[in-house]
């Protein structure tokens, strides 16, 4: 338990976050996103590196939802949260076709 408590500490010490539920790990072509949602029951993310299709996340014992995906820069995304779209807290957002704001990857 120790060495992962300390591995994600490290990891979220490079980590460029948007916020403080929302961190990135830049992992030499792939990123980790890691999304603070201990009540959420059902996380999914999407990004336009793949027309937005949906992808389950896992949740760690410290309440993070996590994902590592192949994305490139400039790359958008968002998740579904329990049934509901959800944007976190980005750095970078940029608006959508339909109205709405998507999160915008730049390394």
């Amino acid at each position: 338990m120790y060495k992962q408590l300390f591995f994600l500490l490290g990891l979220l010490s490079l980590c460029t976050g948007c916020a403080g539920h929302h961190y990135i790990s830049d992992n030499s072509g792939s990123v980790s996103l890691y999304l603070r949602l201990p009540d959420a029951t059902d996380v999914q993310f999407a990004s336009s590196i793949d027309a937005y299709q949906l992808h389950d996340t896992r949740k760690n014992g410290l309440g993070f939802w996590e994902i590592n995906m192949p994305i490139k820069p400039e790359s958008t995304y968002f998740y579904i949260v329990d049934g509901s779209f959800y944007i976190p807290d980005c750095r970078f957002r940029e608006m959508d076709d339909f109205g709405s704001e998507n999160c915008l990857y730049l390394p």
